[in-house]
Parts: structure tokens; sequence; C-alpha cells
């Protein structure tokens, strides 16, 4: 499905958010890094780890000028966001650079920790998904798989998930504690960014 088809279903879609200019910028960066293995956070240790069985992933680090004017831009989606989602949200002040190459997946997970952690990962409330490329089901697709698969939007407790299919430039955001995962990659490169947006008024939000 294409992500603007998920507005029915609750998810927030905006479609050309990132400019031709942008996504140029993006996709050099990408070429140039072939980044570091992407972690994991891991409940019982409360820290990140890398398990390539749950997330096979690269974290890709980018310039910080393009970086800021990426944070900007998010900055100035946020009272949407916020008017989404019902709450009040901190603003954005990081986000990861991810290659997926043939290959690469995560499985099922949650953004938002159940339990307070060092991170503050219980603390998330809005995901965010900003695609680079395309993936199949458009015509300018660069890989195959690696859809953004999302559960529990249908009342039937076992939907086995609903795909997005990546389409470069357009941002998808979600609530953090939403299961989730990203589907194999058959081939080809998915290319995204992400982060996270904190709620504003959580108890203990200065320190988790």
């Amino acid at each position: 499905m294409r992500p603007r088809d998920f507005v029915a279903l609750g998810i927030f879609v905006r479609e050309a958010f990132l400019d031709a200019p942008t996504l140029a910028a993006l996709r050099q960066s990408f070429a140039d890094e072939p980044g570091d293995p992407a972690e994991v956070f891991d409940p019982l240790s409360d820290d990140l780890t890398l398990s390539s069985e749950v997330r096979r992933a690269w974290d890709v680090p980018l310039p910080d000028a393009l970086e800021a004017a990426l944070l900007e831009r998010l900055e100035r989606l946020r009272p949407e966001l916020e008017q989404w989602c019902g709450q009040r949200l901190e603003p954005c002040d990081a986000l990861a650079a991810l290659r997926y190459p043939a290959g690469a997946f995560y499985r099922t997970h949650r953004d938002a920790s159940a339990q307070p952690d060092t991170f503050g990962l219980h603390r998330r409330a809005v995901s965010v998904v900003v695609f680079v490329n395309s993936g199949e089901g458009h015509t300018d697709a660069e890989f195959a798989g690696g859809a953004l698969r999302l559960h529990e939007l249908l009342d039937n407790e076992d939907d086995g998930g609903l795909d997005i299919w990546p389409e470069a430039g357009t941002l998808v955001a979600f609530p953090s504690a939403l299961l989730h995962e990203v589907t194999r990659v058959d081939s080809g490169v998915r290319c995204t960014l992400v982060t996270w947006l904190m709620a504003a008024d959580m108890p203990g939000a200065d320190a988790p």
C-alpha cells in the first residue's frame, strides 16, 4: 500500500516532505559512508547492543549542516504532529540515517519501552520515518522488499500487519508503542531517516 493509504488508519503522512536537492544530498551521504552496524536496546541489560538476529542495518553519519537542516524542517512540523497525537512533544535533537542492503531487516518491535530506562525510550511518543528512496510498488523503485510493516491497525488481533511501500521524500509518523517491523530487503539498498519525539508532559521527563 502507498503511504497515503494509511491516513485513514490514523497514521500521519506527509508526502514530499523532502525536496529533490535534499534527497540528492542524502543519497550522496549514503553513497559516501558505509556506516556502522545499528544497535538495539536490550531491556535485560538496560543498554544498547548488537544483535544481527533482531536487526541488520547500518547507521550512516550525516554531515552536520545537513542534519541541522533536517532537524529544523522536523521542528517546523512538530505543531502538526502534536495536534495529530494529542499531546505536547519535545523538540527533536537527533536523527539516524539507516542503510538496509540486500538481506537486511528489523524484526517486529516497539520503539517505546514499557519500563523507565537509561536512554529514556519509555518517553518516546511518536516515531518518524522518512524514506530517502522508493521501494517496489513505485515507478522509481530502487529496491525490493524492505517494507515498513505496521501491526495492530486492524480489529483483527492476528492481522499479520500492513505494508507501507517506501516512497522517496515521504514522511510517516506513528505511535512509538505500535508494533512494527522492516521486512527483509530482497535486492537493492533501502535508505531511510528515523527519529523519535518524546512526550513533554510525561512524569519523570527530566530524568529517566
